[in-house]
């Protein structure tokens, strides 16, 4: 009978067990390699864990695929391999954010009656830190053409919202340090920041003010500089 219960209790795990095949992939454009792994059954599903390395062969990303949805823990680490996030895809918790430079800064909070300009308890914090934002701006930025052959260079502020289930809208430029009879020669680096931080997956966490999440508005600067 003990043998018999045995049994009964191991089958089903044998039965759900499934085989998974090791895949390496090299992407040249952005420079930076992955090791995942993927169903025998189906290879467009992803099981087990994940890995990303950059051209540098520092790890980047490493986490846990289940039946091709990111689960668990995962973590984040920046360019030079130090750790930047941990965040539990499971229970949508962040664990770890390097990236607090901005946790005492005000934000402007859009109700929908008013807007006010507080210190929120958690700023929006984006999945994956503030590397893979600045990593793929720098991949995706294209000078405009008219601005590198006139030598026109600045920093251009984007402003977006970040609504209660983080995701973004309404983009546009906000001036800045940029002085006026300057700032008209940029309508082209306006334009490609603007396109860019566009292109800026929405994987954000909301801002929270009052234990609760609230719509915020955020600016993002992007550096133009010619070498």
């Amino acid at each position: 009978m003990k043998k018999l219960l045995l049994l009964v209790f191991i089958l089903p795990k044998l039965l759900t067990a499934q085989e998974t095949k090791k895949v390496t992939e090299k992407h040249k454009d952005p420079d930076y390699k992955e090791v995942y792994y993927v169903l025998k059954s189906d290879k467009s599903i992803k099981q087990g864990n994940y890995q990303k390395y950059n051209s540098q062969n520092k790890l980047r990303i490493n986490g846990f695929y289940k039946n091709g949805v990111k689960d668990s823990v995962w973590e984040f680490y920046d360019y030079f391999g130090k750790l930047d996030q941990k965040f539990n895809y499971t229970t949508r918790e962040l664990i770890f954010n390097q990236d607090d430079l901005t946790k005492n800064n005000k934000y402007k909070v859009i109700n929908a009656t008013d807007t006010i300009e507080t210190v929120l308890d958690r700023p929006p914090v984006y999945i994956g830190g503030s590397g893979f934002i600045n990593e793929m701006l720098s991949d995706s930025i294209k000078y405009p053409q008219d601005a590198r052959e006139n030598l026109i260079m600045g920093t251009v502020y984007v402003l977006f919202t970040i609504d209660q289930d983080g995701n973004t809208s309404n983009f546009k430029t906000v001036s800045g340090k940029t002085p006026e009879k300057d700032s008209f020669k940029m309508g082209s680096l306006r334009a490609e920041a603007v396109r860019v931080v566009k292109l800026i997956p929405p994987n954000w966490l909301p801002g929270i003010l009052n234990g609760k999440p609230v719509k915020v508005e955020c600016v993002m600067p992007i550096r133009f500089v010619l070498n």
